[in-house]
């Protein structure tokens, strides 16, 4: 008997205009304008589909793509270099860091075009400084590529059946600067090519397929469009593909994320312009905004934020947080068939508005629940950044946490590779600081029904903790959207909200259970004794040098001074 093999979603295989067109009517009729309307339907459903299987194979152990030993014999290597990345966008950071700053021989890889997003970039002027820091371009090519700056930002929950209501709360230096992302990319990935005399390649329209580790290099096999496939070896495989990275969910034996926020929207042009609440305000971003209350299973949240004035560009989105295994339905298409029909009461149309780019993806995050649960970022030879290591606070939107490691990130890859530390242990060391992250990952359960939970709920929490912020330091309100929030303000923003708010403790029984709020104090604990091991004197850290200081030893140094201090970048 012969067994038919299941189709990988792919473009190729989804379904007809006639069909999108009458399951997702809304969807299609306003993707209308654009010229590849049915290319990006179909982008769409692969993507679902794809995030699908992913869910379906959750817990059953993952497709394995990283296999230990050589690659079949016979087959030719068509390059060597040091490190070897998947994924245009943060991998190409990482990777023109690199090559421009350490010298190493990189290849960059994406499965469409290397270095394109085809969106904007909300981020501050801080979080910029870092690429400078860093070394890939200067101030002025920065600011070359920024196409709009907001005088400040605001997060507004609906209260209409709050028992609290809260007016806006306004933050200042954060997601306030619009930025051109391929504009930026671009300049960078001409950086890194002009490399080539020194080994390094950009790959355009390869796929994944699968990594070959052996004892003294890392074989990655790709595939192009056509179906060919090749080969290439390095000492080291960063993956940098985001949510649906096969590599994060078999490193984590199938629990890769245990939530995710589906998220869709548009570049759009023609929004009625002006401050009133449904129309679009050039120098105002939106940062969080919800206007109706739960249903569904879900929250929905808004965002919006405005390109450059002169193309009259203004980007929305709408998503919701929520666990893997709840029954919200998370198809993307579903979605935005939900973001067209409910746009109109967040942001006015005008009478030639139309859309020019449609935005969509899965955002991958983790709350482990003990010790052992903590997602894995590293295997032999083998490294995850940017969202595949599921690290990021899901409050905290926008890149700016990814670009703010980007110094400490390259700076210790290029301290193991010259230590030749590139097992899975040493490897690990160099993600972002795991701490500070898990208490304030474990916040966004507020960002999400609880399964008896009253539709209001959910906007009544986050009044509660938005009037305790109004009562705060600037500081934490900033701090707690940029993910850096300390163990200190943590406790205080707690504390005001349960003075404000009793209910507060009802809510965490709600969404953590007691197990949850037992793990969730064990990991605010573990917060609070990283934030004292760091306030002891850097100067410790930085003992013992000298020239011909051995690299391991190195290595481990920087590692002990980066978990010392966050600003420890700034003293390499």
């Amino acid at each position: 008997m012969t067994v038919a093999r299941k189709l990988e979603p792919t473009e190729k295989n989804a379904p007809d205009l006639a069909e999108f067109r009458r399951r997702y009517p809304l969807t299609v009729a306003n993707f209308g304008a654009l010229g590849t309307r049915e290319t990006w339907l179909k982008s769409i459903w692969a993507t679902d589909a794809r995030w699908q299987e992913a869910l379906a194979r959750d817990g059953a152990g993952a497709r394995e793509v990283v296999v230990r030993g050589a690659p079949p014999a016979g087959t030719e290597v068509a390059g060597e270099f040091e490190i070897i990345y998947a994924g245009g966008a943060i991998g190409l950071l990482h990777a023109a860091v690199m090559a421009c700053r350490y010298r190493r021989r990189v290849l960059v890889f994406d499965a469409h075009e290397v270095g394109s997003v085809g969106c904007d970039w909300h981020t501050s002027d801080e979080e910029l400084r870092a690429l400078v820091r860093a070394g890939l371009c200067t101030k002025e090519e920065i600011e070359r590529a920024i196409v709009n700056r907001y005088e400040a930002g605001f997060v507004k929950f609906h209260d209409n059946a709050s028992r609290v209501k809260a007016p806006p709360l306004w933050l200042q230096h954060v997601l306030d600067v619009a930025l051109d992302a391929d504009k930026l990319l671009a300049l960078v990935a001409e950086r890194l090519r002009k490399q080539g005399a020194a080994g390094c390649a950009l790959l355009d329209g390869q796929r994944f397929v699968r990594a070959y580790v052996e004892p003294h290099r890392v074989t990655v096999e790709l595939q192009d469009a056509r179906g060919r496939k090749s080969l290439y070896a390095a000492r080291l495989f960063v993956d940098a593909t985001g949510a649906s990275s096969p590599v994060a969910q078999q490193l984590n034996d199938g629990h890769a994320i245990t939530h995710v926020r589906p998220t869709v929207g548009a570049v759009a042009r023609g929004f009625a312009r002006g401050v009133e609440p449904d129309k679009v305000d050039f120098q105002t971003g939106e940062i969080l905004v919800s206007t109706e209350d739960a249903s569904a299973h879900r929250q929905l949240l808004w965002e919006g934020f405005a390109g450059s004035p002169a193309r009259d560009e203004y980007t929305t989105y709408l998503f919701f947080y929520d666990a893997i295994d709840s029954p919200a339905d998370k198809s993307l298409l579903t979605l935005f068939e939900h973001y067209f029909e409910r746009l109109p009461a967040y942001k006015r149309a005008g009478a030639h508005w139309r859309v020019t780019r449609p935005l969509f993806g899965y955002v991958p995050g983790v709350q482990p629940v003990g010790w052992k649960q903590r997602t894995r970022t590293a295997g032999e030879r083998v490294l995850l950044i940017g969202a595949a290591t599921g690290a990021a606070n899901p409050l905290a939107l926008g890149n700016g946490a990814q670009l703010r490691h980007l110094h400490r990130l390259t700076h210790l890859t290029d301290l193991a590779l010259a230590a030749d530390l590139l097992d899975a242990r040493s490897l690990s060391e160099l993600s972002a600081d795991a701490p500070r992250v898990a208490p304030l990952a474990r916040l966004a359960e507020f960002l999400r029904p609880a399964p008896k939970s009253a539709p209001a709920t959910v906007n009544e929490t986050l009044n509660a903790v938005m009037a305790a912020l109004h009562e705060l330091d600037e500081r934490v309100r900033r701090e707690l959207f940029q993910d850096r929030l300390s163990f200190h303000a943590l406790k205080s923003l707690f504390s005001r909200t349960a003075q404000l708010y009793p209910r507060i403790f009802q809510r965490v029984r709600e969404h953590l259970g007691a197990r949850g709020t037992f793990w969730w104090l064990a990991a605010a604990a573990e917060a609070a004794f990283s934030e004292r091991r760091a306030r002891a004197p850097l100067e410790q850290a930085r003992t013992a040098q000298s020239t011909d200081e051995p690299p391991a030893e190195k290595f481990a140094r920087y590692v002990a001074l980066y978990k010392k201090g966050r600003d420890a970048d700034e003293q390499t």
